[in-house]
């Protein structure tokens, strides 16, 4: 896992794979792949 921080957000992803945004208290909101929403969570 990897573990960024994106416009205060903290964002774990995988390498290659669709990541899945939370916001500030880790609630997951949506997956995202490329810079696209995919699923939601």
């Amino acid at each position: 896992m990897v573990k960024t921080i994106e416009n205060g957000e903290t964002v774990y992803s995988l390498p290659h794979r669709a990541k899945v945004v939370t916001d500030s208290v880790g609630t997951a909101l949506y997956m995202e792949y490329k810079g696209r929403k995919v699923a939601d969570a």
